[in-house]
């Protein structure tokens, strides 16, 4: 995962800099360590808003429960998208509006959501695609056998669920959201609809 601020006032200077966060890619382990060290260099510099424009296809569930966390922690609210300058080219129909600035709607998908969850607002743009599934783990081990390499998945247990249950009733997630997702087979993504986004209190279309 790439992180990055965008400015969101007519000034930015190294004294004073309105600006917002940026996550995008998948969420690897080390995502939240380098997450951390990104917001102690920014808030060096006034001005960073509260604000994370997250695009993910997912990735580490133990990693997203992290960042989730420190977002919940920060007070931030999450934007589903890629944020551009008002006057950025979009395709026809993509871009809408978030405050001043102009967002092209993204994904966030798996293990994305239960980020997206630790937020105290959560916005998805209308045009943005949430996606949930079973959590599970490849796995990569060598055949005794053959002397080659076998792969398997492992899928979560009693005490990961136990684990995203308690995360989500710490930052106000939806109980229901996660018996859904792990009903729904790994291979599969299920994208949910404008009402089952708003059902498991997902996110709303604005700030």
């Amino acid at each position: 995962m790439e992180f990055a601020t965008i400015p969101v006032g007519a000034r930015c200077d190294a004294t004073a800099c309105p600006r917002a966060l940026i996550a995008e890619g998948e969420i690897t382990a080390d995502a939240p360590a380098r997450f951390a060290r990104f917001l102690r260099q920014e808030l060096q510099t006034p001005g960073l808003h509260a604000v994370v424009f997250l695009n993910s296809p997912g990735g580490n569930v133990e990693s997203s429960l992290k960042l989730g966390a420190m977002i919940h922690d920060a007070g931030a609210a999450v934007v589903i998208g890629r944020p551009l300058a008002m006057n950025g080219a979009a395709p026809r129909g993509r871009r809408v509006s978030v405050g001043s600035i102009g967002v092209v709607p993204g994904q966030c998908a798996s293990a994305c959501v239960y980020t997206l969850m630790g937020a105290r607002r959560r916005v998805v743009p209308n045009g943005a695609r949430l996606g949930v599934h079973r959590m599970s783990a490849r796995l990569y081990a060598l055949d005794p056998a053959g002397g080659g390499a076998r792969t398997g998945r492992v899928y979560a247990g009693s005490e990961e669920i136990a684990t995203l249950r308690a995360y989500a009733s710490r930052v106000g997630g939806s109980q229901e959201l996660i018996s859904l997702a792990e009903s729904i087979p790994h291979d599969q993504i299920r994208i949910l609809s404008g009402a089952e986004i708003r059902k498991y209190r997902l996110g709303t279309p604005a700030l």
